[in-house]
């Protein structure tokens, strides 16, 4: 095909397409997909089961990088990412983030050529570039679900950046109604500056509503998996806080301890997320840390990844989250709330053994003992 480059010469490029053009529904059912910076996805990308996982890279080379990948991993679920979440809030009449031309001697690529560019670089479902939605803003989620009706294309998701003041009970029916309108699958994320789904009731309304729009859950953590297995479509889940969660234009995100550069752990057991120098220094102290038996790790400490070490830490992790996935996977479905249940209590259990074990209580996250208790 021809493109234009920068200096408004038309050059040759070679399209790497996915092996296949398939619904995107029937590629995002039951997957378990990782969130990943372009920068750290080739690292990624060769520990995943093509068989029910994927991986969505983002940031500014994530095309190249999905091109890379598509020519390596032929048959990866691959797919990218904009930044419309960070740059744009979504209104009834400008729902998508599209670069403006404005002073350009080149004229700035409309949608469908933004859709396209996913296609050619071997993205296997097309992501729509959806901006922001301010709680309550009924008339902007709606223009969302609209216009993206309009488009033709079964490889196409439509993103729900929403306010996590969405997660009211006032708006749960009118969320409900406006995601069933979709006719493309809806990847349902929440923002905030903090963690958005903190609290019991949160974590509950987030169910219900991926219960029943049957949505698919974006930039989140096991949430995204209490999520599917009370009737969600599926998840994303991110390799770091940053691709966990999102927070919103103009808004700064809060971290518990900035002054700590080592990566989030995902703790055996424990379903607990935490910097493994706060481990060394709040839990593991006169105590040794857990080891693990994964591929990452070959039963070293989960305590050892340093600053350096972030992409290890996350295959770490993201070993852990592919048991749960495994485990839900093969529970009936019917059996799967129950199970993630039993899980969550298991996990309530290692921290009061841990806790006996260094000698003081250790507090259980809100969202597992929220999960525990439902």
């Amino acid at each position: 095909m021809n493109a234009v480059s920068p200096f408004g010469t038309a050059v040759m490029t070679q399209a790497v397409v996915a092996p296949s053009r398939r619904r995107a529904r029937d590629i995002l059912e039951g997957r378990v997909l990782t969130i990943i910076n372009w920068e750290t996805a080739d690292s990624m990308a060769g520990h995943l089961d093509p068989t029910y996982e994927g991986l969505v890279v983002t940031g500014a080379e994530r095309h190249k990088k999905v091109r890379k990948l598509r020519e390596m991993f032929p048959e990866l679920v691959i797919l990218a990412e904009s930044n419309s979440h960070k740059d744009h809030t979504a209104t009834e009449d400008a729902p998508w983030l599209l670069p403006s031309d404005d002073d350009a001697l080149i004229p700035a690529p409309n949608l469908g050529e933004i859709l396209n560019a996913q296609r050619t670089s071997g993205a296997s479902v097309v992501v729509l570039p959806a901006g922001f939605v301010e709680a309550g803003d009924h008339e902007a989620l709606r223009g969302l679900v609209f216009a993206a009706n309009e488009l033709g294309g079964d490889d196409i998701a439509l993103p729900l950046y929403l306010a996590a003041g969405w997660l009211r009970k006032k708006h749960k029916q009118f969320l409900i109604a406006a995601l069933n309108e979709s006719v493309h699958p809806v990847l349902l994320a929440f923002g905030s500056s903090t963690n958005p789904l903190d609290g019991k009731g949160r974590q509950e309304l987030y169910r219900e509503i991926a219960s029943a729009t049957h949505a698919f859950g974006w930039r989140t953590d096991l949430a995204g998996l209490a999520a599917f297995a009370s009737g969600g479509m599926g998840t994303a889940i991110g390799t770091a806080p940053s691709t966990r969660r999102f927070t919103p234009p103009n808004a700064s995100g809060h971290a518990r301890r900035p002054d700590d550069a080592t990566p989030y752990v995902l703790i055996p057991g424990h379903m607990h997320w935490m910097k493994t120098r706060a481990m060394r220094e709040e839990i593991y102290v006169g105590a040794p840390s857990p080891t693990c038996g994964c591929l990452e790790c070959d039963g070293a400490p989960i305590d050892r990844f340093t600053e350096n070490d972030h992409a290890a830490a996350a295959r770490h992790s993201h070993a852990v989250i592919a048991w749960y996935a495994n485990t839900l996977a093969h529970t009936p479905v019917k059996e799967r709330p129950s199970r993630w249940r039993a899980l969550a209590q298991d996990a309530v259990v290692a921290h009061e053994m841990t806790g006996a074990t260094i000698g003081r209580p250790w507090n259980v996250p809100t969202d597992v003992a929220a999960w525990a208790a439902s």
